[in-house]
């Protein structure tokens, strides 16, 4: 593995007679060369603190964290060939944009020639040619997040390291820049590991994800992995929507699993599910985006209690054994709102239903 995160902990001491604060724990995580990884969950839960530890800002209480065979523990920041990118960009008001990017080169006294051949082809990189000579009250938000962005990787790091790069954008230009990033790093070939609060952002641009909830992994995987096969409540609930209906494992042959939801059977064929066994509580998770709402007041299994025509989808909150769950209708030819109080057929491919054991 290229960079290695073993079992890492951080732990802050009590102040003013309060608990100790454990930010990170036990975490460990293996990147491979050239990956592009995000940590991603809700404020609070160590994601930013466990991207300070990479970068030497801050030092575990335990664990080590290891760069291409070499402990870094205690390597200082500067000399741990690594780069970031902060949230606020961090760009010296001081110096016009070539400056700026310059600043880790004059710190390296690479001669003047090369800095003009690295600068020249780093501006070319992110598209900023023409405004090396501008200061960065000139310049836009995302011009000035591209600042931040060139001066880190015109020092070729081992690892890109970046911290809510993007969270001060505006939503077009937020979601432009995602593959812009994405684009850079597939041609640039550099690993990075990402920190962001965005699911979206993190769909967009991850080989691998990094699901934290209080200072520990939940799940790490591929984005499709993590968004189809959840391990958890919490993993299915923070990436995307996702209703959770009590269910029953009544039935297995094989890799085919048998679940009764309310007075509605299902069947389900994965590998996923040899844990399971006949008996088990599940909660089976539907993602309103799989659900398809029918009037039918014939065979009706739920009844609408609200909707909203949103342009390019209809979302419901409906009644459906016993509960409230949603259902997004994004089908062009089907965006015609059913009323509140009508009865409804719902229906989902098989294929698509997921399955976690019920918590206690």
């Amino acid at each position: 593995m290229y960079l290695e995160i073993e079992n890492v902990s951080k732990i802050f001491a009590a102040r003013g007679g309060g608990k100790e604060v454990v930010a990170v724990n036990d975490v460990s995580l293996s990147i491979h060369k050239g990956e592009f990884v995000t940590m991603l969950g809700p404020s609070g839960c160590g994601k930013t603190t466990m991207l300070r530890i990479v970068a030497g800002f801050e030092f575990p209480t335990k664990g080590n964290i290891v760069l291409d065979g070499r402990n870094l523990n205690q390597v200082p920041t500067h000399k741990r060939d690594m780069s970031m990118v902060f949230q606020s960009y961090a760009i010296f008001p001081h110096l016009n944009v070539r400056e700026n990017i310059a600043y880790g080169l004059n710190v390296q006294k690479v001669s003047a020639d090369d800095q003009k051949k690295r600068i020249d082809r780093v501006l070319e990189m992110v598209h900023l040619e023409g405004y090396e000579n501008r200061a960065p009250n000139q310049l836009s938000g995302g011009q000035q997040q591209r600042v931040a962005l060139a001066r880190a990787l015109i020092m070729e790091p081992k690892v890109l390291l970046m911290d809510e790069p993007l969270s001060n954008l505006d939503t077009k230009l937020r979601e432009a820049m995602r593959f812009e990033i994405r684009e850079l790093q597939r041609n640039l070939g550099f690993t990075c590991l990402y920190v962001t609060h965005d699911q979206l952002e993190a769909m967009v641009l991850s080989d691998k994800a990094l699901i934290m909830n209080a200072g520990s992994i939940e799940q790490y995987g591929s984005p499709r992995e993590i968004y189809r096969y959840p391990k958890t409540r919490f993993v299915a609930d923070f990436i995307g929507r996702a209703n959770f209906v009590p269910g029953e494992i009544v039935g297995r042959d094989g890799d085919k699993v048998d679940i009764k939801m309310g007075e509605m059977k299902l069947s389900i064929t994965d590998p996923v599910y040899r844990d399971f066994a006949v008996g088990d509580a599940v909660d089976v998770v539907l993602r309103p985006e799989i659900i398809k709402v029918d009037r039918d007041s014939g065979a009706a299994d739920a009844t609408v209690r609200q909707a909203a025509y949103l342009g390019e989808s209809v979302e419901y909150i409906l009644d459906f054994l016993g509960q409230r769950i949603s259902a997004k209708e994004t089908d062009p030819t089907r965006l015609r709102v059913i009323e509140p109080g009508t009865p409804v057929k719902l229906s989902f491919p098989e294929s698509c239903i997921h399955m976690i054991k019920a918590e206690s």
